[in-house]
């Protein structure tokens, strides 16, 4: 390889800033989904039908495989709903149209965190699009056992974790799936058995090596690969389950200790001398925390009313420990007597009822001398999780306060199978140790040893998580840390707002925009941005008419396309009225009363009543002042599910919200719904079945309501009713019950009906609502 083929750089052919293979060991395959498995397919196969030069390379199990090289666009793709710093693969533009027709899938989560310069890249290459190399992966197709009717493969050729792409032993039934995207013919046809797509893309220090000199910034240094290296070297002591004795990786034993005694892990002179700076900051923040749970236990908790309440949950009987007004502060398993509290402070209480509920826990006694517990939670994996099973690997989780689950440090983990205790610092030997004695275990061994290297990361975000003290605000999606800095920066979620639309909303709830105030020119919008802002911007007012000029954005004046109407939005405020300022913390404030001044003002201008969670998801305004309003109130409103670790009161539901802001005074809740009323005085008996009598109010649309329908002797023999009939003669039904059986026969039985009567019926379910401008287009005014 010469090299300028070594560095990254703009290639004329594909029209791409390239970054050129490396040849790795480690194939990197990316995630197809259903919306871009066609779009795949025909990559796959155009790709195939040119008759590409195909390499041979030699698979680890000594069979040859096939390679067709391919050429692909990275593109980063901050629209996407589940991360924002998802990056998208798709073929190179020279396939023609926008990145989103050329989709082909995402590079996984797990890949993310190691490719953080792409982004990098990406916008310093910007207008130019970046690429990489890959290959679609094939084998030869055994031509003489296809002629017999046989199988494309012999399935005994597949190896445990084999994609199952060439599995194609069907013909006529064969429909196009992710697991079976190609059929039989279409093998034969291009001859091979096609594996997977692959990229050849170099990671971490190798790729940053190529794209830091390419855009003039320095390396990272030393000390930020440090946290990401494997811990070589490193010895792992444990009890053998018949034995107890400890054996050392390489199976010498060594003298018997007695349970739960403390063993350190013997490491190499390197990797000592590489983990000490790192475990002696553990053991000075390790202290730290002693102090602060001495402190901890000396303050009685103040949870009232607690209580045992048995619920059925994935087929298992657990026992969940609630307060008076219903926050669940502990669970009880009765596979495996294992009683998990969120403040252990309350296990004396919790263990009383227990008893009251005619439970006896086997552990209940005996708790007056295992004084000195840490401020921590045991988390298994799962409900189902039985201590039995010898595979259930349990975390000992540091409890902070409004603080989600996945924002919580691990101090060590206890090995349900063979009762090994692992702990990262030696001052939480002794409490931890308690903890698990006051859960009624007693460890067989007790290992202090450093974390590995999933668990470094965990923590370092766990802290810097805590140091961004977010109370009601939401994360902002900063999930990498600056190589430059050498450290994770977290910060609570905020805008960019223009002083005319910080104004739109009342004094007293400004602040919880978190907004900076917009002053002089905003930057260009990038070119791959482009394409994502006008989509964007047209999903979310069902909009088709997005013009090519660039406009200013309406709420914070950056570049952006806009409507006709004079909607214009830039992809940052467009993503954070998807995703919102704030979060559910589990405690009220100020914040609280933000909130319930957006689902009011949201009830006044848009929807003529309560909304639903899935009708936020579209803006049904063409008034630009009003739609102005409308971003920033959803900017005020938890959109996200937050998972705290020790709320000060229940989570609320979104029907919760919608209560409390008052907007369903009239509600009453019955065992199948909640009874209230709509808009125009209609009875409804869901409250989907109000917010769609709401829609077909306010877009004027008429409608009676439970009309009967057509009588047959067979198939309605008994006066069936829909829930609306409009003027034309279609029925409307809002399936809001499916999973009950019985339900869902009526539901079928009034599919049957309209099909032998030549009448229309529209259904219309839960998660059906965002799509009603859709559904019911055709009899809006």
């Amino acid at each position: 390889m010469s090299r300028a083929d070594d560095q990254v750089r703009y290639d004329p052919e594909t029209g791409m800033v390239m970054i050129p293979p490396r040849h790795g060991r480690w194939p990197l395959p990316f995630s197809t989904w259903d919306d871009s498995l066609e779009t795949m397919r025909r990559f796959v196969l155009r790709q195939l039908a040119d008759r590409p030069r195909l390499l041979e390379v030699a698979g680890e199990d000594g069979q040859v495989q096939l390679r067709a090289p391919v050429v692909v666009n990275l593109v980063p793709r901050p629209d996407n709903p589940y991360n924002s710093r998802a990056i998208s693969v798709a073929s190179a533009p020279a396939t023609g149209g926008s990145h989103r027709d050329r989709h082909l899938g995402y590079l996984y989560d797990r890949m993310l965190g190691l490719a953080g310069a792409l982004h990098t890249l990406a916008d310093a290459a910007s207008p130019t699009p970046i690429g990489c190399h890959g290959w679609i992966a094939l084998r030869q197709i055994d031509s003489a056992q296809v002629k017999r009717g046989g199988r494309v493969f012999d399935p005994r050729e597949l190896q445990p974790g084999e994609p199952l792409w060439s599995w194609c032993s069907w013909d006529h039934d064969w429909d196009v799936s992710r697991e079976r995207p190609f059929s039989r013919a279409e093998l034969v046809q291009v001859g091979y058995r096609i594996e997977r797509i692959y990229l050849d893309l170099p990671l971490w220090r190798r790729l940053d090596a190529l794209i830091y000199p390419y855009i003039n910034r320095p390396l990272p240094t030393d000390d930020y690969y440090a946290m990401y290296e494997d811990r070589r070297g490193r010895v792992r002591l444990g009890a053998t389950p018949s034995t107890g004795r400890v054996v050392t990786a390489t199976g010498a034993r060594q003298p018997e200790q007695r349970a739960g005694s403390v063993i350190a892990a013997s490491r190499s002179p390197r990797a000592a001398a590489k983990l000490g700076r790192e475990q002696k900051k553990r053991d000075a923040a390790a202290n730290e925390d002693l102090a602060a749970w001495r402190m901890f236990r000396s303050v009685p908790h103040d949870y009232q009313g607690i209580r045992a309440i048995t619920r059925a949950a994935w087929g298992n009987d657990r026992v969940l420990i609630t307060d008076r007004q219903g926050l669940e502060i502990g669970l009880y398993r009765p596979s495996d007597g294992l009683l998990t509290l969120v403040d252990e402070r309350t296990r004396p209480d919790a263990v009383e009822a227990l008893r009251a509920h005619g439970i006896e826990p086997p552990f209940a006694n005996g708790l007056d001398h295992l004084t000195d517990y840490p401020d921590a939670l045991i988390r298994t994996k799962h409900a189902g999780d039985d201590s039995a099973d010898g595979n259930g690997i349990w975390s000992i989780l540091l409890l902070r306060d409004e603080a989600d689950f996945l924002a919580l440090p691990e101090a060590g983990w206890y090995d349900s199978g063979s009762g090994k205790l692992a702990i990262y610092a030696q001052p939480h030997v002794e409490p931890l140790t308690t903890l698990l004695r006051r859960h009624g275990i007693e460890p067989s061994s007790i290992t202090q040893r450093p974390p590995d290297q999933s668990i470094v990361e965990r923590n370092a975000r766990a802290e810097a998580y805590a140091a961004a003290q977010l109370g009601p605000f939401r994360l902002a999606d900063k999930l990498f840390r600056d190589p430059n800095e050498g450290k994770r920066d977290l910060a609570q979620a905020s805008c960019r707002l223009t002083r005319r639309a910080i104004d739109l909303v009342p004094q007293a709830h400004r602040r919880w925009l978190n907004a900076e105030v917009v002053e002089g020119p905003s930057p260009q919008i990038r070119d791959f941005l482009s394409d994502i802002q006008r989509s964007t911007l047209s999903r979310k007012f069902n909009s088709p008419d997005t013009e090519d000029k660039i406009r200013a954005c309406r709420l914070c004046g950056a570049d952006c396309h806009g409507t006709a109407s004079g909607i214009a939005y830039c992809l940052d405020c467009l993503t954070l009225s998807s995703l919102g300022i704030l979060r559910d913390s589990g405690t009220d404030g100020p914040w609280t009363d933000a909130t319930i001044w957006a689902l009011r003002k949201l009830a006044e201008i848009e929807f003529g009543g309560p909304p639903s969670r899935s009708q936020l998801t579209r803006i049904l305004l063409a008034d630009p002042d009003l739609a102005d309003l409308a971003m920033l109130c959803r900017f005020l409103i938890p959109l996200e599910t937050s998972s705290i670790a020790r709320p000060a009161r229940k989570p609320r539901r979104w029907a919760d919200w919608v209560r409390l802001a008052g907007l369903t005074p009239d509600a009453t809740r019955r065992s199948r719904g909640t009874e209230t009323v709509a808009t125009d005085g209609h009875p409804c008996r869901s409250m989907l079945e109000r917010r769609i009598d709401d829609f077909l109010h306010q877009h004027g649309i008429a409608h009676e309501i439970e009309p009967h329908y057509p009588r047959h002797p067979v198939l309605n023999t008994t006066g069936l009713r829909a829930d609306w009939l409009l003027a034309d003669g279609t029925y409307m039904e809002a399936l809001g019950m499916m999973e009950n059986s019985t339900y869902a026969a009526k539901v079928q039985r009034k599919l049957r009906l309209v099909e032998v009567t030549g009448t229309r019926m529209v259904m219309i379910r839960p998660e059906d609502v965002g799509r009603l401008p859709e559904l019911l287009s055709e009899w809006m005014t």
